[in-house]
């Protein structure tokens, strides 16, 4: 035995001299963005997202652009009233570059800015100097020189293509891809994040290649695979409205400004602006976009007739109508069989979707500002605003919670609801603003530790939003999230309010539940530090839901009084982990020995994989 023993820790010893790189292979990563992240081209000169030049030129200034010069050419502007007509034709001039003929192919011959794998790894383009080019380095979004950081650079991929494109064939160009990125880097397997527009090109390249058995890990980030109503609304003939709070929210999201710009919009409503956003749309964006096929692909299936009927001519757009309606027979339709047949072939498929906001374009429908909930991960919702009655069932009775704890989300029924994970107050691909999206987002990547959305304590499925513009966080210990669970009164029985801001101190004024589901003592003129908690012991006799109101002030305006609500739900029985399973499992001597024999389980593997030819 003693020898045994000798033999072990010689090798143990031996192993632990081997440079890391032995230790486990890589799984390349490869992203896959969303609408616009692609730099499309027309002769080697960036035409949309439009470079700087474009601009310039379709505005008519062909020299430096001075600060003076701007607010020269502004104030001209809106001296004359015909600015709206001038704006209207130098957005026609834009725009015209990336027009779509009648049957969905390009006018011109415009492509990704760079493509294909070998020169599209976070490797080349570093050595290309075309970082500014790569959707996701130094954005709001997943950050790809972050993933570079944890699995080198050379392992990090970014799959560029023309978002106006039919899904069917940008998935074939996907699977090649794929291919490529597996020859460069010798992987058995590649790990997927794709986001919002790109999660339509993993998942038609799942629906049609899974048994291919090339991805290990797929994560869709606040994806539009039922469609958008806010895609929907644009494809309409006539006015489209726009909710100019929610627009200006997302615009303080997207810019990371913790100031509140939403009280302009009374200024954005009138119809002199509106009047303009109509000339916009009716005669700049949808005669040269209308036969789109990726557009019109992301209109939901139950809508798609209705909207192509007013606005697609059955003779002159045939194909485009052909593409639309093959794609949603094909995967759009068939979203969860996609995902079982891919899980069977290895693939392990997550969803992140946001929701507690109303589409841009006003369409009542809780959302992530762009995506319905409804459509993102198939959940069914209440009306915006509202919450499910008192007598609402979940769809499905599945043995979990599924409601949301504020009642206006049932996950019962959605495309995969045993791996999809909610955030409450997080808007549309805001993935690294909201900390605990980043860290989940990382751990779904990198580790197989998550086996689903009702098995970790850290991440629950309905998580509240930490992003700095949300101010305030709320949250219960015992289940990390906003539902309660009747407890018998240990310390875990607490509700925690967090300041999320990264820059503002604020002062809690009152803290109350509209009808007492849960009661506490309401604290006032409690001071909370940048990223500080407090603790408020709670307790709750009945399973019960509620809102929970948080009132508070910036200390550098105490006399502007904010208040935020939070949905809370008191349960009897919880189906995620507690804050008991966030615990060790065992103690003592039965602690210490069990992660003594993990350890030399996990060294054995290390060998046995380093030997391995």
């Amino acid at each position: 035995m003693k020898r045994f023993l000798a033999v072990i820790m010689a090798a143990v010893v031996a192993f632990s001299t081997m440079p890391l790189a032995f230790a486990a292979d890589v799984t390349p990563v490869i992203l896959v963005s969303g609408f616009g992240a692609t730099t499309l081209v027309k002769d080697g000169e960036a035409v949309f997202p439009p470079s700087l030049n474009t601009i310039l030129d379709a505005v008519g200034i062909n020299e430096d652009l001075t600060v003076e010069k701007a607010i020269s050419e502004l104030e001209i502007w809106l001296q004359d009233e015909g600015y709206v007509v001038q704006l209207a034709a130098i957005v026609s001039r834009m725009m015209e570059n990336i027009r779509v003929n009648s049957d969905g192919t390009s006018a011109y011959d415009v492509e990704p800015i760079i493509s294909g794998a070998e020169n599209t790894s976070l490797a080349a383009f570093k050595e290309q100097d075309m970082l500014d080019y790569v959707p996701y380095t130094g954005s709001e979004f997943l950050d790809m020189e972050s993933i570079g950081d944890r699995i080198g650079d050379e392992n990090v991929f970014n799959f560029t293509y023309d978002w106006r494109e039919d899904y069917n064939l940008v998935a074939d160009e996907f699977k090649g891809y794929i291919d490529d990125v597996l020859e460069l880097t010798g992987a058995d397997k590649v790990s997927v994040y794709s986001i919002s527009q790109g999660c339509l090109v993993v998942g038609q390249y799942l629906y049609k290649y899974s048994e291919l058995e090339q991805t290990d890990k797929v994560i869709f980030d606040t994806p539009v695979l039922g469609g958008s109503t806010f895609v929907a609304d644009l494809l309409t003939p006539g006015r489209t409205n726009l909710n100019f709070p929610v627009i200006l929210s997302l615009v303080s999201d997207v810019l990371h400004a913790e100031i509140d710009i939403a009280g302009i919009s009374p200024i954005l409503e009138g119809d002199f602006i509106m009047g303009a956003i109509d000339i916009g749309k009716l005669q700049c964006i949808l005669p040269v976009v209308l036969p789109c096929i990726a557009f019109w692909q992301m209109v939901p299936v139950d809508m798609f007739e209705e909207k192509a009927a007013a606005l697609l001519d059955s003779k002159e757009h045939a194909e485009v109508i052909e593409a639309v309606r093959v794609f949603h027979k094909g995967f759009m339709s068939n979203i969860t069989e996609t995902f079982e047949k891919a899980t069977e072939h290895g693939s392990v498929i997550s969803i992140k979707a946001c929701t507690g906001f109303d589409i841009v374009t006003d369409s009542n429908a809780y959302s992530d500002s762009i995506v319905d909930m409804e459509y993102s991960c198939g959940a069914i919702c209440a009306p915006y605003g509202e919450s499910f009655p008192e007598d609402y069932v979940q769809a499905v009775d599945n043995g979990k919670n599924s409601i949301s704890p504020d009642r206006t989300v049932d996950i019962s029924a959605g495309y995969w609801p045993d791996r999809t994970w909610v955030f409450n107050g997080l808007y549309h691909g805001q993935a690294e603003w909201c900390p605990k999206s980043l860290a989940l987002l990382e751990e779904l990547l990198y580790t197989d530790n998550i086996k689903d959305a009702y098995s970790s304590y850290d991440f629950p499925q309905f998580i509240q939003s930490e992003s700095p513009t949300s101010d305030i966080s709320m949250r219960f210990i015992n289940t990390n999230s906003n539902f309660l669970l009747l407890d018998d009164g240990r310390e875990e029985y607490t509700m925690v309010i967090k300041n999320v801001s990264k820059k503002n101190a604020v002062v809690i004024n009152s803290v109350n539940c509209d009808n007492g589901a849960v009661t506490f003592d309401n604290p006032c003129g409690t001071v909370l530090a940048s990223g500080e908690s407090m603790n408020i012991a709670v307790s709750a006799s009945e399973a019960k839901s509620g809102k929970i109101t948080v009132k508070y002030a910036e200390m550098k305006n105490m006399f502007e009084t904010m208040e935020k609500s939070f949905g809370v739900t008191v349960l009897e029985k919880y189906s995620g982990a507690t804050a008991d399973d966030n615990m060790p499992e065992n103690s003592g001597i039965q602690y210490v020995f069990k992660n003594i024999i993990g350890f030399f389980i996990d060294v054995f593997n290390k060998i046995i994989s380093f030997f391995k030819f």
